[in-house]
């Protein structure tokens, strides 16, 4: 017989393990590569256009936080898991 309460134990996990259900710390890992790639892309562009052309695309820079929030979301849980 299961205690009681367990179902809702369940329910009261971590957003991390919620995640890693769905998809594979491979595929995080990858993600959050390319990720990185997108960030350093757009932040070069933007220094280039605002160094070199005196010019400043907001769009662009609009972005950056956008692939900042998913890197500070996703690095500690690769880490965490890699450290295991």
């Amino acid at each position: 017989m299961s205690r009681p309460l367990e179902s809702f134990e369940f329910l009261n996990r971590g957003w991390d393990i919620r995640i890693l259900e769905t998809q594979s710390l491979r595929s995080v890992f990858v993600v959050l590569l390319l990720d990185m790639f997108m960030l350093g892309m757009l932040t070069s562009m933007t220094l280039y256009e605002a160094v070199r052309l005196h010019r400043f695309n907001w769009s662009t820079a609009f972005l950056s936080p956008i692939f900042l929030l998913a890197v500070f979301r996703y690095a500690p849980l690769v880490y965490r898991r890699l450290g295991r």
